[in-house]
C-alpha cells in the first residue's frame, strides 16, 4: 500500500513537472544555455552553463533594460483616415462646431492627429492636420484608425 501511494506521488509530480516544462518528459526540455558574463560579475565567479530550472526569467533580465530615445518625430503623429461617411467625405473645421466647414475629404484621406481631442457641438472631435497642410477639426465618429 504504501510503495503505491509513493509511485503515485511521484508520478503525479512527473506530471505537473512535464507539463510546466520542467521535467525529464517534457517535450520542450531546456538545453545547456551558454555562459553569460556581464561587466559587474566579480572575478572570482566562474560562468557556468545552466539547465532546467535554473534558467529563470529572472536570469534573462539581469541586463540593465534600454533606454528609449528621442526620435525626430513628436509623440502625438498619429494617423487616422477619413471613414464611416458612406462616401460623402467630411468637412474640416477650423473651430470644433459643425456650421465651421472649411474643406471637405473624402474616405481614406490620412488625416495626421497634431492635438487633444474636444468636445462641442455635441460631438467628440479631432484635432488633425490634412495632407495638404490645413489644420482643424473633424468629428471623430468620421474616422477610423485603419486606412479602409
Amino acid at each position: 500500500m504504501m510503495r503505491t501511494a509513493t509511485l503515485l506521488g511521484l508520478m503525479c509530480a512527473g506530471l505537473l513537472l512535464s507539463g510546466c516544462g520542467l521535467g525529464p518528459f517534457s517535450a520542450a526540455a531546456p538545453t545547456a544555455a551558454p555562459a553569460v558574463t556581464t561587466a559587474a560579475a566579480s572575478p572570482s565567479a566562474a560562468p557556468t552553463a545552466t539547465r532546467g530550472a535554473a534558467a529563470s526569467p529572472a536570469a534573462a533580465t539581469s541586463a540593465p533594460a534600454a533606454k528609449p530615445t528621442n526620435t525626430s518625430e513628436p509623440e502625438n503623429s498619429q494617423t487616422v483616415w477619413v471613414g464611416n461617411t458612406d462616401g460623402e467625405g467630411v468637412f474640416l473645421r477650423r473651430t470644433p462646431v459643425m456650421a465651421d466647414r472649411e474643406r471637405a475629404y473624402v474616405d481614406g484621406t490620412p488625416l495626421t492627429i497634431v492635438g487633444e481631442d474636444v468636445d462641442g457641438d455635441d460631438q467628440h472631435w479631432k484635432h488633425v492636420k490634412a495632407p495638404d497642410g490645413l489644420e482643424g477639426y473633424v468629428p471623430s465618429i468620421y474616422t477610423v484608425d485603419t486606412p479602409p
